[in-house]
Formats: structure tokens, C-alpha cells, sequence
């Protein structure tokens, strides 16, 4: 490795630390921009993504919006943090919060609906349509195998109507058939774009993606007005710009007959490909049966894609590399191959190419990463980023992925994401408040988050990964093609995208086989790129090996090539020509859609059977599809491995497992490798040895000591451990000797324990319609209250408006502490009162889960026996949910069966689930006592503890360092004394017990007594 590379990687820059997505989320005032800002650049988050969302109080891309904007870029100026622009209100881009749709309905997209009847010969049809008008109709022939649908929609009798359209038809054949009749109509779902703040109004549908003037008015209505207002800006402290789930159809109005359209889309489409679609629009839907039928589908799907690329993303790239700006953002449904890339961003290869900054996300990550289709957005990523020379590529990540989450967990997601290719990771998100509904995105990645506090060690980890990344590209010599021609004309249009993949196998059997030879490859530590079939007349093949973009391959996958292009033809013959090898899985090509007609080289696809070879360097290799999934696929990866071969296994990687490798190259010709344990356990593995090998922690900044056998290193992994092994290069970093040591005493379970913010008890509130009207509050009969789910929200329909209501909590108080704050949330509070007597007019401000929350010490109105706290609230009168205030109390108690009670003298390790209370959560301080001779005192060599959470270790008030995650274990040389010595614990514990029912309560903090350990003979 280069000393160049080397001093990044031990101290990585600023651009190289993790970035943030901070969402706008309430009423905005400059003193709370600066304290927010201020708290990012003392966690090391330099860039931050401004996104307005659900719960925004100012009305936005107004004037006053704008004033935000430019005293923020202003804050972020004098910061050195760097601002980029997120354009739209929530997501996708493209509304302008409902307000371009709302003054330009001309740019509003389309759908086209197949309404289909079975009818018996001589049965006539009169039937209402009630929406959109025809584009055409078609009978076909469902006992005819082979034969084209007729067009018979002159033969149809349309009578309009102010919402749509009657259509007649008589059936005057001697057949039964099938009447399709196909209908434009606008689409109609209310985006999140359009709903959820005051100033929204529940625009119906979606911006039409494949038209330029759209594209163009949205730029004029957000872009434009960002560049008047901050301009002087862009390419300094404005850096660039975020476009979300951009997709050519809204994925809720495509799919179960539905496909996206345009009144322009026939005339393109001639135009394109120098014929007309219209006798075939059926096909569209229904599984085609003939060479015409998918011919036009392939057409149609890619003239889709190659519209959304240069009526939108080209379009806004341009202006972006125009204006000095970086250009990033993701697409809708990246995961998927037919509910995700074709029906919602088409094909994405042909996308990434105009991003500057290549991006993708993964939401709901925390249970995500275990799905099969995990792996896939972040493989199209890495390779995009070498196709096209890119050097950043963005993952937003973590959103959804519940309170539990921990940095084990945020580590684990982040490992898999850097392996696979991304080295931009952004905090998904940071909310300005999360008052109100905005808990309902969790978790938040700011100051409100207990973790928070520890985000710059964090941020090292992640840095030191992503430079080394920024700086390196992918460098397998391996190409896995994408069937995209194969999944347009194989899927069937008549099922929903969103439940096909578990109800209609044949429906995602391009996802099955593409999904698990990508996750193989991985397991088998083969480094490979993924591309799409329309990309292989851009394959070079010369002197035995293949070229795409620079990068050179010995070895092509081609899954379910059936359905294929010319192009991939062409390449094949290419390819055997020159002895690169090429493996086709499940099937062999038989026809070109593109151009209507049957091929087949290689004859009648083989039944299953071993690997084979068909001719000079093609092997075929197969297995069926419920054999292909996960935990059943071993015969499946043994014939992958035969297949490729042993030479593309990453350093002869040898492991039991769940061990997974990344070879990536510099310029210079330095080898790096990603080499990470993606499993919870400890884990070994060993490796080809060779002289002047590194082998990096990125935790760390430091090299680790290689134990070398037989010519072969041997690697030591705890849980989740990731390391950069430098193959080669001529600069070294300073080698960490292991900590090799041995418990010699364990100390006492019986420790002191607080919580450093005070134990909780949150109101668990019931809840009643209420006409209040000011003055005192009238509590409504038991009878009409209900209990509030975990997290306060009412259980009224998404998106209805929530009215004025009454809340009553009733607690025993057994024991009033000196001091008890309640805290709350004052939002839409009326009233509050606590045993009769009103306090919302005595509590001052504060910040707890945003910037418009309340603290009151209440002791002196507490008292021994039954209390009842009361509030009356009106809910927001926009297009949204509502969760009800939060409130809770906080002090030096405990909790006993609801009850606030005296808090003990000591407690065991695992003293944060016994306070009585399990809702415990930010730092605890866990304070233990050790009398030692001082022969023991100068033994001791480290500490280890056992947590769940992470752990600041503190020997007799000096720190000996921060763990985020196991193994906790702690150098303390010089740190205990003859005598008695003091060692606390302070663990970071996150925040899912204050929102869960008691049935999802997890444990948190220590799980036992830290242990002395002492050198290793």
C-alpha cells in the first residue's frame, strides 16, 4: 500500500466520515440550525442532506423557506460542514410537495389499465368504466395456443361520460375469447410527497417521469429557486444535490394490470424502433406467447428506461455538472430485479452512469440484511462505481430499523454495504425533532439519540473503510450479466408487485437464480462486477479475456438467457472465439427478442444434471429453483465452484463460513481486500501468505499481528470483525501487539448503580374525545377511554386528522424523590394537569426529543398513594398521522409494578433491567469496588466486561477507552493501585424499551461483573 494510501487510512479525512440525512421535521428557528449544526461537526458528521419531512411547519420552497436555507448554508459556511440540497418534500422528487402537480396537472403521469372479460361466443358486454379513456382493445384466444390477439376496437361502442366511459361488445366469433380493454387514466396514489404538513393538500399521482418539459418544470420550480437563493454557493459550501426513488411509474399505480404510460409513448416508440406497437399492446400485460409479442415488450421497457435517463436523471445531471454540483440520489426498487427494476427504475445500469456520486438505499436494514435480496443494490453499486470511474458512492441506510438497534448491528449493516461497494454511508436520518409522528421513522441519528455521544468513534471506523475505498476499485476479473430482456418479456402484468415474489413463482424466477448466484459468489469469495445484457455491445473481447469499461474478465454468467438480446449473441460468439470462458445457468439462449426471432446456438436446453460443457469454453450449469434459495443450495453452490473454478477465490480464502471478501486495486497497482465475519460468533480463517502482508483494523488505525503456517496467515475474527489486508506495497502501518491475557478475578456482582439522566416512568395514557374549551379539565367517563398502543398513537386510520382529545394516566407513588422532572412534549398541548393543578403554564423549555419540549420538577405535587397526571391535546388539522404527546417522569426512584419507589443502596450487573424498571435507556453508570494487594494491583493488565451495550471503562477516574461492541475488553496497565479502587462502567444503552409494549422488552447495560485479567504466561 502506498504511504499515501496508508496515512489516509490512519487518519482518513473529513469527506471520508459517515454522513447525515437531516430531516426537517417541525417549526425552525436559526438558534436550534446553529445547535444542531454545531453538534454534527462535534461528532465528525461534516456533510449533512437537508430533507423536509412529515411534520415540517414552514411552508416550503416559499420566501420564507428560502431565508432557512440561506442562513443555514450561512451556519454551515462558518461550520466548514457542507450542505446539499434534497429536492422535494419527503419523496419522490419530482412533486415539488404536491405544488407542481397542483399548477401544472399537464405534467401529471399516467397508467394504462387492462380491464379483461372472459366471454363465451354470441355473449354480449355493456359495462361501465369508470375512469380515463380508451387507447385501445383486443380480443385473444385462450384455447389457441400461438396465435396473436385481434384488435377489435373499432368493433367497440364507447359512450364517455363525465368520469370515463361506457364501452359495448359483442363476442360475434365462434370462440370463446378474452376482451382486453385498454384505458389511459392519470395516476392517482398520494405520494408521501404530497401529504403530511400544512401546507400539503393530498395531490394525487405522480410527475410524468419520461417527458423532459416535466422533468424541466420541476427543476424550474426546486433547482431554480435553490440556485437564486444560495447560488453563490454551489460547488463551495453547497456541495450537491439528493434525487429520491426517482422510477418510471409510481410503484403503487403499476403493476396487477396496470403498466406506465404517456400520450406520447406510441409516437416514441415508432420513432425508436421504426414500427407500431398499437397491435400488440395486450402483450403488454398478458404473458406474451409469440416473437412479435415480446419483441414489443422488450422495446417498450427499454424505451421506459432510456426516457426516465434522459428526460430525468440526464437532465438534472446536466444542470448539476453545469452548476458546479456534485449530483447523487437513488432509484426506486433497487432489490429486485421485475418489481423493482422494471416496474419502478427500469434498468438501472443505464441510470447510475449520469450520477456524479452513484447512490442507492437500505432501509429497514436491521432485518434486511438477512433477506436473500440484500446483497444485490450494493453489488450494482460497486460495479457501477468501476464501470463508470466514480470514486464515491452513497447508501443511505438504518432507517426503520427499529429502537433495538445497537453499533454491533449499525456495523454489521455497514460492513456488508462497504464490502459490496459503498463508501458514502449516511446516517438515514437525523431528525430536527421527533416530537409527535416523527417517531415513527426510527431511529434518529442525532442529539436526541443516547448513541449519539459516541458517533465520532464510530465515524473513525466507517472513515478509515471509506477512503481506502474512495481511493481503490473493484478488481475482479468476473462478470455476472443481469437477464433484463429475459425479465421484461417473462413477467406476467396481471399480479401485483408487491405480493408476486411470495405468491407467483414464475413471476420472480429471474430474481431466484440472479439473487443466488450473486450471494454464492460471495460466500465462495469470488470477486465479480454484475451488468445488464443491454451493456454487452459494449463488451470488447480481445487476447483471451473480456473488457467492459476498463476492467478485464476471464469468466461470464449468463442465468435465464433464453429471452436475450442480439447483442448477448453476438458476444457469446465473441467471447468463444477468443477462449473466455462463459457459463450458462438454468438456460440456454434461444431467442432475440430484440429482434423477433429464434437463434438458439446451442440447441434444446439440457435437462438438470453435473456442470458440463456444450462447446469450446461454454459449460451449462442448472438446478431447480426451489433448490437455488437459501438453506437449501448446497448441490447448487458445489457445481458454481466447479464451474468457475479455484482461481478466482480471493488469497485461497479457506473458512467454516459467513466469512466474506472483497478484492479491490488502486491505480498504482496496490491490492486491498475487504475481509469481514458477517456472523455474531467468533470465526477463523486462513490465507495464501505472502512476504510484507498488512492486516489492518480499521477500529483501530493500526496493523494486527499475522500468525503464518505452512505459508498460510491465519485470521482471528470476533462477532462482525472487518479488516483490510494489504497484499502488497511499500509503505507499512504501526502493528498492535494482541492483548494476550487471563482472568485471574471476577469482581463482585453488588455494584452502585444510576442512571445518569434519572430512571423513567412514561405515562401510559389512555385516551378519550373531549369538546374542551378552556378552564379546567372535565375527565369524560371511564367508558369512554381506550388504551393507547406503545408508542401513543391513536388507532385512527393512516392520514385522517386527529381531533381534540383527553389523556389520563393514573400511577401509585410510594416513595417522592428530592427532585422529579416531568418532561413533555408541548406541541399541541391545550392543558395539562397533575393531581388537579395545572403546570403546562409553569414548565420551561427544554430538548429532549426535539426543540419545542417541557421540564417541570414536580415533587412538591406529588404525593404518597394514587396520582393522576391529565392532558388535553389537539391534533394537527393536515394530512397526516398523529401519536399523542409524550410524557414521562425522571428521577433517582425505582419502579415496582408501576409504582415510583425508593431506590436501593446496590444492585447486580445487570442493574438497568433492576431498577424495577425495564424502560431504561441512554447512559447507565455502573460503580464497583476492588481491594487489592499491590502485587494484585500490578498484575492487572486489562479489564473485560460482558454488555449488550457500549461501554466507557473508568479505573479510579482516569479512562481506559470506549467499546462499541464486543469483545469488551480494556488495557489498564498502570490504572489500579494498592487499596481499594473504583472501576465504572458507563454503557450507552439505545432507546427501544420506552416505545415497545413489555412483551418486546429487551435486556440492556452490563451483563455481569467486570473480570481483572492479567498477563498470559
Amino acid at each position: 500500500m502506498s504511504s499515501k494510501l496508508m496515512d489516509g487510512f490512519i487518519t482518513p479525512h473529513l469527506d471520508y466520515r459517515p454522513v447525515t440525512m437531516w430531516h426537517w421535521s417541525d417549526v425552525l428557528t436559526e438558534d436550534e440550525i446553529t445547535k444542531q449544526l454545531e453538534s454534527f461537526k462535534s461528532k465528525g458528521i461534516i456533510d449533512f442532506f437537508v430533507n423536509p419531512v412529515v411534520g415540517f411547519e414552514e411552508d416550503y420552497l416559499s420566501e420564507h423557506y428560502f431565508e432557512i436555507v440561506k442562513y443555514t448554508v450561512k451556519e454551515a459556511k462558518r461550520l466548514g460542514l457542507s450542505f446539499w440540497i434534497y429536492d422535494e418534500y419527503e419523496f419522490p422528487s419530482g412533486l415539488a410537495g404536491g405544488k407542481l402537480l397542483r399548477d401544472r396537472p399537464d405534467v401529471r403521469g399516467k397508467v394504462m389499465r387492462d380491464t379483461k372479460t372472459f366471454m363465451d361466443p354470441g355473449y354480449h358486454i355493456r359495462k361501465r368504466y369508470a375512469k380515463g379513456e380508451l387507447v385501445k382493445a383486443f380480443i385473444t384466444y385462450p384455447f389457441s395456443k400461438g396465435v396473436e390477439g385481434t384488435d377489435v376496437t373499432d368493433k367497440v361502442v364507447v359512450e364517455k361520460t363525465e368520469e370515463g366511459f361506457y364501452y359495448s361488445y359483442k363476442n360475434e366469433s365462434c370462440e370463446y375469447v378474452n376482451l382486453h380493454i385498454m384505458a389511459s387514466y392519470l395516476q392517482e396514489y398520494v405520494q408521501p410527497a404530497c401529504r403530511g404538513a400544512k401546507f400539503s393538500f393530498a395531490q394525487e399521482g405522480y410527475i410524468d417521469p419520461l417527458r423532459e418539459d416535466a422533468i424541466r418544470a420541476f427543476i424550474d420550480y426546486t433547482h431554480e429557486k435553490y440556485k437564486e437563493a444560495v447560488g453563490e454557493e454551489f460547488g463551495k459550501t453547497v456541495k450537491g444535490l439528493f434525487t429520491d426513488e426517482v422510477c418510471v411509474g409510481a410503484p403503487q399505480d403499476v403493476g396487477e394490470y396496470r403498466v406506465p404510460w404517456n400520450d406520447e409513448i406510441i409516437e416514441r416508440f415508432k420513432a425508436r424502433y421504426g414500427y407500431d406497437m398499437s397491435p400488440w399492446l395486450y402483450a403488454l400485460i398478458d404473458v406474451p406467447v409469440t416473437l412479435k409479442e415480446k419483441q414489443v415488450r422488450y422495446h417498450y421497457w427499454r424505451l421506459l428506461t432510456e426516457r426516465v435517463r434522459d428526460a430525468h436523471i440526464k437532465q438534472v445531471y446536466e444542470w448539476c455538472d453545469k452548476e458546479n454540483l456534485l449530483y447523487t440520489g437513488h432509484f426506486d426498487g433497487e432489490e429486485t430485479l421485475v418489481a423493482g427494476e422494471m416496474y419502478q427504475s427500469g434498468d438501472i445500469f443505464d441510470l447510475m452512469e449520469w450520477m456524479h456520486v452513484p447512490g442507492i438505499d437500505s432501509i429497514f436494514s436491521r432485518t434486511n440484511i438477512n433477506n436473500e435480496n440484500f446483497n444485490m443494490a450494493g453489488k450494482i453499486l460497486g460495479s457501477c462505481a468501476r464501470f463508470f470511474n466514480r470514486d464515491r458512492t452513497l447508501c443511505e441506510t438504518w432507517t426503520g430499523s427499529s429502537y433495538k438497534l445497537r453499533f454491533d448491528e449499525m456495523r454489521r449493516i455497514a460492513n456488508r454495504l462497504m464490502l459490496l461497494g459503498a463508501n458514502m454511508i449516511q446516517y438515514m436520518g437525523s431528525h430536527y425533532s421527533r416530537d409527535n409522528q416523527r417517531k415513527a421513522w426510527k431511529p434518529s441519528f442525532d442529539y436526541s439519540n443516547p448513541m449519539f455521544d459516541r458517533f465520532d468513534i464510530f465515524g473513525d471506523y466507517l472513515a478509515r473503510v471509506q477512503y481506502v475505498s474512495a481511493q481503490t476499485k473493484m478488481a475482479g476479473r468476473v462478470l455476472l450479466m443481469c437477464p433484463m430482456s429475459g425479465v421484461y418479456t417473462g413477467y406476467d402484468g396481471r399480479v401485483s408487485i408487491f405480493t408476486a415474489p411470495r405468491s407467483n413463482e414464475d413471476f420472480v424466477k429471474y430474481d431466484i437464480v440472479y439473487i443466488a448466484l450473486m450471494n454464492l459468489l460471495l460466500e465462495l469469495n469470488v470477486e465479480y462486477d454484475m451488468f445488464s445484457d443491454s451493456m454487452a455491445d459494449k463488451v470488447t473481447v480481445e487476447n483471451g479475456h473480456a473488457y467492459l469499461f476498463g476492467g478485464e474478465y476471464d469468466t461470464i454468467i449468463i442465468p435465464e438467457a433464453s429471452d436475450t438480446t442480439s447483442g448477448v449473441f453476438k458476444l457469446v460468439e465473441r467471447l468463444r472465439a477468443e477462449g473466455v470462458k462463459v457459463i450458462f445457468v438454468d438456460d440456454l439462449p434461444q431467442i432475440a427478442v430484440d429482434e423477433g426471432r429464434v437463434v438458439s446456438p446451442f440447441g434444446k436446453t439440457p435437462e438438470s444434471g453435473e456442470v458440463r460443457c456444450i462447446a469450446d469454453n461454454v459449460y451449462f450449469m442448472s438446478e431447480p429453483r426451489e433448490k437455488q434459495r437459501r438453506g437449501n443450495n448446497a448441490d447448487f453452490k458445489r457445481k458454481l465452484k466447479e464451474a468457475v473454478g479455484g482461481k478466482h477465490t480471493t488469497l485461497d480464502i479457506r473458512h467454516n463460513g459467513d466469512i466474506l471478501t472483497a478484492l479491490r486495486a488502486a491505480e498504482d497497482g496496490t491490492r486491498v481486500v475487504f475481509i469481514c465475519n458477517d456472523s455474531g460468533e467468533n470465526k477463523a480463517a486462513d490465507i495464501a501468505y505472502k512476504e510484507g502482508m498488512q492486516l489492518l483494523d480499521p477500529a483501530t488505525g493500526k496493523a494486527c499481528e499475522m500468525t503464518v503456517v505452512g505459508g498460510r496467515a491465519q485470521i482471528e475474527f470476533t462477532p462482525y470483525q472487518f479488516y483490510i489486508l494489504v497484499t502488497d506495497g511499500d509503505a507499512s502501518v504501526e502493528t498492535e501487539s494482541k492483548l494476550n491475557t487471563a482472568a485471574f478475578r471476577k469482581l463482585a456482582p453488588v455494584c452502585g448503580f444510576e442512571a445518569e439522566d434519572g430512571n423513567i416512568l412514561a405515562a401510559q395514557w389512555k385516551y378519550a374525545p373531549c369538546d374542551y374549551e378552556g378552564g379546567a379539565i372535565v375527565v369524560p367517563e371511564e367508558s369512554s377511554f381506550k388504551q393507547l398502543n406503545a408508542e401513543g398513537e391513536l388507532h385512527t386510520d393512516n392520514f385522517v386528522p386527529c381531533k381534540r382529545g383527553v389523556l389520563v394516566y393514573d400511577f401509585d407513588v410510594e416513595y417522592i424523590p428530592e427532585k422529579v422532572r416531568l418532561i413533555a412534549e408541548y406541541a399541541y398541548v391545550l392543558r395539562c394537569e397533575l393531581n388537579g393543578e395545572r403546570i403546562d403554564d409553569k414548565w420551561s423549555s427544554c430538548r429532549l426529543w426535539g426543540p419545542r419540549d417541557a421540564e417541570l420538577d414536580v415533587a412538591k405535587l406529588l404525593k404518597k398513594g394514587k396520582n393522576r397526571i391529565t392532558l388535553v391535546f389537539e391534533g394537527p388539522d393536515w394530512y397526516t398521522r398523529f401519536f399523542v404527546p409524550f410524557l414521562q417522569f425522571r428521577g433517582e426512584f425505582e419502579v415496582a409494578n408501576g409504582r415510583m419507589c425508593a431506590k436501593r443502596e446496590s444492585y447486580t450487573a445487570s442493574a438497568a433491567n433492576e431498577q424495577g424498571h425495564p424502560r431504561a435507556y441512554g447512559n447507565g453508570i455502573y460503580t464497583f469496588k476492588a481491594t487489592l494487594t499491590k502485587e494484585e494491583a500490578e498484575q492487572v493488565a486489562a479489564v473485560s466486561v460482558d454488555s449488550y451495550d457500549a461501554v466507557e471503562l473508568i479505573v479510579n477516574g482516569k479512562s481506559a477507552g470506549v467499546c462499541l461492541w464486543s469483545p469488551y475488553k480494556f488495557n489498564t496497565e498502570g490504572l489500579f493501585a494498592e487499596g481499594e479502587n473504583t472501576v465504572v462502567c458507563k454503557t450507552t444503552m439505545p432507546m427501544h424499551n420506552i416505545f415497545c409494549p413489555e412483551d418486546d422488552f429487551i435486556k440492556v447495560g452490563l451483563k455481569d461483573a467486570p473480570v481483572l485479567e492479567k498477563a498470559a504466561k
